[in-house]
């Protein structure tokens, strides 16, 4: 007499699987929460940028930059007439910093403080005039500071 063969999967079988699925997830996991940084830092550096043409856009007209000391206070000179949607928070959810030279209006830096919400994040801040780029784009610690339409402290994209 013929048994019929039982249809289904064996314990080693699944136990297989289950060890390939978790070895895709270990490889996988750390890659994707590497690329949710980049994308969080290249927002920030594009919403910058944005901030910065705005900036300039007020310079051509009004011959200085705007005296307010923080974004609430940028966003009323900006916004709507410079920049349409108004980034004050970068890719993080930290606001922004905002700082002008007071004695000319004629030098602004634009800061984020990074993943750590921390100020001298990495490598720390720039003096003005000097350019300086940090080696590694997967610190995302590192401050980012834009002045006068350029990045002075930024990741090497």
């Amino acid at each position: 007499m013929l048994r019929k063969r039982q249809k289904g999967f064996t314990l080693i079988e699944l136990l297989i699987v289950v060890a390939i699925i978790a070895i895709i997830a270990a490889i996988a996991i750390p890659n994707l929460m590497t690329a949710l940084q980049k994308g969080r830092q290249k927002r920030t550096m594009g919403d910058m940028k944005t901030i910065a043409n705005g900036l300039e856009s007020y310079d051509v007209d009004n011959a200085m930059y705007p005296n307010a000391s923080d974004m609430a206070g940028l966003r009323q000179y900006l916004s709507p007439f410079y920049i349409q949607s108004f980034p004050s928070r970068d890719g993080w959810n930290n606001t922004f910093v905002y700082q002008v030279d007071t004695t000319a209006f004629d030098i602004y830096t634009v800061i984020s403080y990074g993943r750590n919400r921390a100020a001298g994040g990495g490598l720390g801040g720039p003096n003005y005039g000097q350019t300086y780029v940090c080696s590694k784009m997967s610190d995302f610690d590192t401050d980012i500071y834009l002045s006068n339409g350029q990045f002075t402290w930024a990741p090497k994209q």
